[in-house]
């Protein structure tokens, strides 16, 4: 008995799947930056930390949007990855930005076999 598996279907649920789970991961440590922050009483932090915050969220907003719509969310997450990370993980900034954007060369790679399978039929 063969069973056929579609390769792009499987790939796209791994991709939503860990979209998901770096959104939970990633999402953790956003609600717990902003917990800090209000803890510090006439301290807030300076404009630049607000700044890096907002593209957190705008990471954050990008595993979500991947769900529905891949290249809008694929976007919003290499974006803000970079440019939360080239801020906020100094030495840890390269392999941060690169788990975080697994998803989108999960998608990607989807987009050129789709691509590929599409021009040859």
């Amino acid at each position: 008995m063969h069973h056929h598996i579609d390769h792009l279907k499987a790939s796209r649920t791994t991709a939503r799947i860990l979209s998901l789970l770096l959104f939970t991961l990633w999402g953790t440590f956003f609600v717990e930056h902003l917990s800090w922050f209000s803890t510090e009483a006439l301290d807030t932090p300076p404009l630049i930390v607000w700044l890096a915050q907002a593209t957190h969220f705008l990471l954050l907003v990008g595993y979500l949007v991947s769900l529905k719509w891949e290249r809008i969310g694929s976007v919003l997450i290499v974006a803000n990855a970079v440019l939360f990370f080239g801020y906020a993980a100094g030495t840890n900034a390269v392999p941060f930005i690169v788990v975080s954007v697994f998803p989108v060369m999960i998608y990607a790679y989807c987009w050129m076999k789709h691509h590929h399978v599409t021009r040859i039929v």
